[in-house]
C-alpha cells in the first residue's frame, strides 16, 4: 500500500556534522516510549546516566482528586528496566506532584515535588528509599510552592548540596525564596539568612534560578525584569550590577513572559520570551548581549510565532526545541541548532515534525518539546506523554542547493522489491545510504529493483532536476 508522506527537509549536508535523520527504530516502539496517557502533560522531567539509561517522573490521576507520583527507568533501548522498582517503576510514597528529577554523581536519584509545600526525596539506584536522607528518604517540609501560573519551583545540585526554589507562602508576605539543603536532606541554616534567601520576583510572574560555573546563584524574574546574583552561600554578589541586582529590558521594555532560561558554559543567560517568539542572551555582568541575534520566526517562515520551551548547549552550539506554531502544521514541534552568535547552523538547520509522523494512537500528540538531552550521536526529547529518540547522521552528502520546505513526493514505504514513487517535480536521482552514512545504491527512475537491500532502515537522498534536495527515512521489508 502506498503512503503519502510529508518529507521533512534536513537542510544542506556537509562533512563532519550532526543532523537529525529519523527516530531511532531500535528505541522503544519505532523511536517513541509512551508515558501513561492520563499523566499531567508537563509534570515530569527526565535524566540520563552515563550508561544511556533514562529516568523520568510523571503523575497519574487514578481517581477524582487523587494523583499518584511515579519514577520510571528505561534501558538504553527504551524498554522498562525490570531491575528498578516494580518492573521499572517506583510509586512515590508521599505522593508529591509536579515532580522534577536529578541524578547525583554516585547514581542516587533526587526527586523534588510539591505536597502542600515542597519536599525532596532521595532513592538508591534500584529505586529503594535512601535511609541516610531525611526520614526514610524524604526531606523535611520546605516552604516552597509554585507561583500563580504553576511555575517558579525547581531544584539544582550544588557541590553535594541541593538548592530549592519556590514561593514562600507564610502569612501575608508571600514571596520567592531560595533554600539550600545539606546532603542528608536537612535545611542548611548557614545559607542566606536562617537557611533561605528572599528574591524580588513576584508571585504573578515566573522566576528562574540558575548556577554558574563558580557555584554563584542567579535569580532571574521576568515580570520585573530583574537579575539578582548571590555567591554560593546566598549572600549578594556586590560586584554584579548595582549591589548584586541588574535591571534588563528589550528595546526599552520589560522582558515579558519567559518560557525557559539556561546558563551556558561562559556564564551567559539564554532565555526565550513568549509573544516575541525569540531567544536573547545576557552577559555575565547582567547586560543584554547585542552580538547575539536570533530570529526563528522568519527562519521558519511561519504564519504565527513559535514557542520555545527548551535550550541546551553541547560542544559550543545551542540546541533549541518547542512548538513550531505555524498555521499549516499547527501542532508541529521543531529542533534547531544555533551557532554561538545566534545564527542557525547551516549543516543542521531545522528539524520540523508533524503529528502525522507520530504513532496515531498516542493522544495527546508530541506537539511540543519541553525538554531535551543532546548526546553526540542522538537527541532525546520529552513531549506531552512520550519520550522520543532521534538519530544524528555523520554522512557526507554534499548538495548544491536546498529547499526549506517539503517537496511533494510519495514512496511506497516500507519498500519490498521495487522502489516506487510519485512526485510533482522531476526526480534526477535517488541515493540510498545506510544509517552510518555509507552509500548503498543510486536510482534513476521509479519502480527500480531494490530487493538486494537487507531488511532495515536507510536514508534516501532525493535530488530533483531543479537541484532541490530532500532526505527521508526509508524502511526495507
Amino acid at each position: 500500500m502506498k503512503k503519502k508522506l510529508f518529507l521533512v527537509l534536513l537542510m544542506a549536508v556537509q562533512t563532519s556534522f550532526a543532523q537529525i535523520i529519523s527516530k531511532d527504530p531500535t528505541f522503544a516502539s519505532n523511536g517513541v516510549a509512551e508515558i501513561p496517557s492520563n499523566s499531567i502533560g508537563n509534570a515530569y522531567q527526565m535524566v540520563q546516566n552515563s550508561n544511556g539509561e533514562i529516568y523520568f517522573t510523571y503523575n497519574v490521576d487514578v481517581a477524582s482528586g487523587v494523583t499518584h507520583g511515579f519514577v520510571s527507568k528505561l534501558t538504553p533501548n527504551g524498554t522498562p528496566d525490570s531491575s528498578f522498582g516494580n518492573n521499572g517503576t517506583v510509586q512515590l510514597s508521599s505522593e508529591p506532584y509536579m515532580n522534577q528529577i536529578k541524578l547525583q554523581a554516585d547514581g542516587k536519584l533526587l526527586v523534588f515535588g510539591l505536597l502542600n509545600n515542597a519536599q525532596v526525596l532521595r532513592m538508591l539506584p534500584n529505586g529503594q528509599p535512601d535511609p541516610t536522607f531525611g526520614t526514610n528518604g524524604v526531606s523535611p517540609e520546605i516552604y516552597a510552592d509554585h507561583d500563580d501560573f504553576w511555575n517558579s519551583y525547581e531544584f539544582i545540585l550544588q557541590n553535594g548540596k541541593i538548592i530549592v526554589h519556590g514561593i514562600r507562602r507564610i502569612g501575608q508576605n508571600q514571596h520567592h525564596a531560595i533554600y539550600r539543603l545539606n546532603s542528608n536532606g536537612s535545611i542548611d541554616q548557614t545559607f542566606g539568612s536562617n537557611g533561605y534567601v528572599t528574591t524580588q520576583g513576584k508571585i504573578t510572574g515566573r522566576t528562574f534560578v540558575l548556577i554558574d560555573s563558580q557555584s554563584n546563584i542567579i535569580s532571574f524574574s521576568d515580570n520585573i525584569s530583574v537579575i539578582e546574583k548571590f555567591d554560593s552561600n546566598g549572600q549578594p554578589l556586590t560586584s554584579f550590577g548595582n549591589n548584586g541586582v541588574a535591571q534588563i529590558s528589550i528595546n526599552g521594555s520589560p522582558v515579558g513572559d519567559v518560557s525557559t532560561a539556561m546558563i551556558d558554559s561562559s556564564n551567559r543567560i539564554l532565555f526565550s520570551v513568549n509573544g516575541i517568539h525569540d531567544i536573547f542572551r545576557i552577559n555575565p555582568n547582567g547586560t543584554l548581549d547585542t552580538t547575539f541575534n536570533y530570529d526563528l520566526y522568519n527562519e521558519l517562515a511561519l504564519n504565527s510565532g513559535p514557542d520555545i520551551f527548551s535550550i541546551n548547549e553541547k560542544n559550543g552550539y545551542y540546541y533549541i526545541g518547542g512548538n513550531a506554531g505555524n498555521t499549516s502544521f499547527n501542532t508541529n514541534y521543531f529542533i534547531s541548532k544555533l551557532n554561538q552568535n545566534g545564527s542557525v547552523n547551516s549543516t543542521f538547520g531545522h528539524y520540523i515534525e508533524s503529528n502525522l509522523a507520530d504513532p496515531p494512537h498516542l493522544t495527546p500528540p508530541l506537539s511540543t518539546i519541553g525538554e531535551m538531552i543532546v548526546n553526540n550521536n542522538n537527541i532525546i526529547v520529552k513531549g506531552n506523554n512520550r519520550i522520543a529518540k532521534y538519530l544524528f547522521s555523520n554522512a557526507t552528502l554534499a548538495t548544491t542547493d536546498v529547499s526549506k520546505f517539503n517537496d511533494d513526493i510519495s514512496f511506497e514505504n516500507p519498500v519490498k522489491q521495487n522502489l516506487v514513487y510519485q512526485s510533482k517535480e522531476k526526480v534526477s536521482q535517488i541515493e540510498i545510504y545506510s544509517i552510518d552514512g555509507k552509500i548503498i545504491k543510486t536510482l534513476h527512475g521509479s519502480n527500480t529493483h531494490v530487493s538486494e537491500l537487507v531488511k532495515g532502515t536507510y536514508i534516501a537522498k532525493v535530488t530533483f532536476e531543479n537541484k532541490k534536495v530532500v532526505t527521508k527515512k526509508l524502511i526495507k521489508n
